[in-house]
């Protein structure tokens, strides 16, 4: 390297005093200096690293050309700043590669994108000295005048800048193949993007909430669940204790397993857990995990009962911002779109609340994306307690992989976590005793008061006829029934001959129907009108996919479920006698069909053989748990012998990780699209005025960036409306509908095809055949 690259100790120990020397004509936003931008980002986290990436991520935005365009973007051309900002921090750095200075590095290289695969993405980007010229003219001159500017003595040479990234693996060749620096470089990212945006939002650095009333939530939690008076009281107020108790004696373990029944009241001994935690280890936050939109719903009202609503965040895709901000009534029309905007950004980044409730989705993307949308927020996981519910519903593929990183994280970051399910799989075979403590005892599978219901499989039961007659024979002898099928067509199938061949059994006021192709504003107005008349013991029929099953609180007298993995059957059984009702527990079963129609689980999923082998006679609920121990060892056994995300995450291939793990969780489905159904008339057209309003308001010339973000901010909260009306259905079947707006790209099902129940009935949803046969 050449002598000119070589700083003194003193120049780089006094790098962060000539940065603060920035004079103030220089701006990183309209109107607001570079040099306050810097300090109040560097002022928002502790960390050294965080205010190294601080003080150096922006001072790319010194060159004339950036000048000229943030003080008149209409009329200069948009230039970069963070390449030219990374490679004065590597030459600063006299490129020494660690994996903290190759962390910040990449975080101020990649500060406005998404994370890539770091070889590919080096070796595209800065191996070829023609290829970087082409690509960022007049490169050489702007990274001159910008260390001119920060008083920094440094004669950068592209040449040998290109040559140091010019390697066949530069990750192997700097050793920074390893699982610690595929997180050390999301965390140092993740500050970095937060305080970035949150600064240029709030004018000032982000500062954390120090005080979290732990010990008040706790008392509030006991006082609620010892004020319940039913049969289960007693027993879910055991199961609490006990788990508290033997928590008590592992605090030095961080994965902690509740394995219990349903409807054993895992929802609030995991939050006292929690808490208790929280209050013994002085964690931050608490982040409660769940599979379904329709669980979180639920669980955040039970929550609201015990936690103040400035603690308490629910997020996901169709949630709305909480006011965290108000604008003054005095000057509400000034300040009302920046509130919105603020809004909007301290709930997506969960920067504020300390109990967050949301989805798998969500958690699963800061372990394993590489977008910045979803890296945001991967610093708050950081001295937090996890709780993971319903855990059975993670892929076996992804078993080995959740089990590495839960481990890895629990020690590195601080994170406790709690896993729970009535059926917890294999992943516990994958974690280290030394940090595992499972809390409650088998015998809450096997004591008395677990007998709420049977599983009887009756293969005979394999055509809609003879599914028919079953639903007609055990609706007729019981107040209530649930019958779950795999698919939409048989589930809209089931229900119209239902409907049709028993109306003298049975009253049209007294059958619900349930799938994914009805709106979720009318899904969570059926499951809410059946909740409240299951509980006043009217007569009701369900007839549902699995949508229904998970942590949905429904008690049925007696359920049917067409063959599905034992999960999603044991999932169908917690909805029957849940709450263990005087006198149901002789005659409340789960009667499991054959599979009739089509099957969306693979067939290494389903292990359907080996199922009938372990269920050939009815099983009483006290007597499922051996039957669990050796169907997850059969499981077990199955799970691919390797991780499928471990070695490219080591790898750093960040980009690559978070496609084979959507492809393993979230899958594609093609040739779908998303519709909305216009179930009012004149709907649309309130929406389309709305977005009209702030694309016009968008569109004006001289709009400054705060108020292009601030109209991205209403926009997506029109949106979060919309979506309340939204449904996926096959692509083929929008042929001539139009868009909702031509900067919304979803297609509109008018009110007339709805009125005439053409395209969409609010009774049964979506009628077109090929969306009924699609797996979603």
């Amino acid at each position: 390297m050449k002598n000119r690259l070589l700083l003194s100790k003193q120049i780089q120990e006094n790098i962060i005093v000539n940065l603060f020397d920035i004079e103030e004509k220089y701006w990183s936003h309209p109107n607001y200096p570079v040099q306050k931008h810097l300090i109040n980002i560097a002022a928002s986290f502790a960390e050294d690293s965080h205010k190294e990436a601080a003080f150096f991520h922006d001072i790319g935005k010194l060159t004339d050309e950036f000048q000229k365009y943030i003080k008149n973007p209409d009329h200069a051309r948009r230039t970069t700043h963070a390449l030219e900002s990374a490679l004065i921090y590597l030459t600063n750095k006299n490129h020494k590669i660690t994996p903290e200075s190759f962390a910040i590095f990449y975080a101020i290289l990649k500060h406005h994108g998404d994370l890539e695969n770091t070889n590919n993405f080096l070796d595209d980007k800065l191996s070829f000295i023609d290829d970087l010229l082409e690509a960022y003219p007049g490169i050489e001159k702007r990274l001159g005048k910008i260390c001119e500017r920060i008083c920094l003595p440094l004669d950068l040479d592209l040449d040998e800048i290109c040559s140091f990234f010019d390697q066949e693996d530069f990750v192997q060749e700097h050793d920074l193949e390893s699982f610690q620096n595929y997180f050390l470089i999301k965390d140092i990212f993740s500050r970095l993007i937060f305080s970035d945006k949150y600064e240029a939002i709030f004018k000032e650095p982000y500062s954390e909430k120090k005080s979290c009333q732990w010990e008040t939530y706790i008392s509030n939690l006991v006082k609620l669940v010892e004020s319940k008076n039913n049969k289960m009281a007693f027993v879910r107020n055991q199961a609490r204790e006990e788990i508290i108790n033997t928590y008590s004696r592992n605090k030095d373990k961080s994965i902690f397993i509740i394995e219990a029944p349903t409807g054993i009241g895992k929802t609030f001994s995991a939050l006292h857990l929690a808490l208790k935690i929280c209050h013994d280890k002085n964690k931050k936050r608490i982040i409660n995990a769940l599979p379904m939109t329709s669980i979180i719903d639920q669980t955040h009202e039970e929550y609201n009962l015990i936690l103040e609503k400035d603690d308490l965040l629910k997020f996901h895709h169709l949630t709305h911002s909480k006011n965290y901000i108000s604008p003054d009534n005095e000057e509400k029309n000034e300040k009302e779109s920046s509130s919105q905007q603020q809004n909007d950004f301290i709930a997506m980044s969960w920067s504020s609340d300390t109990v967050i409730v949301t989805t798998f989705n969500q958690l699963l993307n800061i372990f394993y994306s590489n977008k910045n949308r979803d890296l945001v927020k991967f610093w708050t996981i950081r001295d937090s307690v996890i709780i993971l519910d319903e855990i059975q519903a993670i892929p076996r593929m992804l078993i080995q992989d959740l089990a590495k990183t839960i481990t890895f994280l629990s020690k590195s970051f601080n994170i406790d976590f709690i896993l729970m399910s009535a059926t917890i799989p294999a992943i516990k075979q994958y974690i280290s005793q030394n940090i595992l403590a499972e809390l409650l005892d088998n015998r809450y599978f096997s004591m008395d008061f677990n007998n709420r219901y049977s599983i009887q499989i009756n293969t005979q039961i394999n055509n809609m006829d003879s599914l028919l007659a079953a639903t007609k024979i055990h609706y007729n002898s019981n107040r209530s029934l649930l019958c779950v099928v795999n698919s939409k067509k048989l589930s809209l199938d089931l229900y119209s001959e239902v409907k049709e061949n028993f109306k003298k059994d049975i009253s049209y006021s007294e059958l619900f129907f349930l799938n994914t192709n009805i709106i979720p504003k009318c899904r969570a107005n059926i499951i809410s009108t059946v909740k409240k008349r299951l509980k006043e013991k009217q007569k009701t029929l369900l007839i549902s996919t699995q949508v229904v099953e998970a942590g949905v609180d429904l008690d049925f007298d007696f359920g049917i479920r067409e063959f599905a993995p034992l999960y999603s059957m044991i999932q169908a059984a917690g909805r029957i006698n849940r709450e263990n009702r005087e006198g149901m527990n002789k005659s409340a079963k789960l009667l499991v069909t054959d599979k009739i129609g089509y099957c969306p689980y693979h067939p290494t999923d389903l292990l359907k053989e080996e199922i009938l082998e372990l269920f050939s006679s009815e099983v009483n609920e006290n007597r499922i748990l051996p039957l669990l121990k050796k169907y997850f060892q059969i499981v077990v056994e199955r799970v691919a012998p390797d991780p499928l995300l471990y070695q490219e995450m080591r790898k750093l291939e960040f980009e690559t990780v978070y496609r084979t793990y959507l492809n393993n969780f979230m899958k594609e489905i093609p040739n779908i699209a998303p519709v909305f159904i216009e179930i009012e008339e004149d709907l649309h057209q309130l929406f389309l005025l709305k977005i009209d309003n702030i694309h016009e308001k968008m569109k004006q010339p001289g709009k400054s960036m705060e108020g292009k973000m601030d109209c991205k901010s209403k926009l997506k909260s029109i949106l979060k409306e919309i979506s309340q009306y939204v449904i996926n259905v096959s692509m083929d079947e929008t042929a001539g509908l139009q868009d909702l707006h031509e900067i919304v790209q979803i297609k509109v099902c008018p009110y007339k095809f709805v009125r005439n129940k053409t395209k969409y009935c609010c009774e049964k949803g979506w009628l077109g055949e090929e969306t009924l046969t699609l797996s979603f």
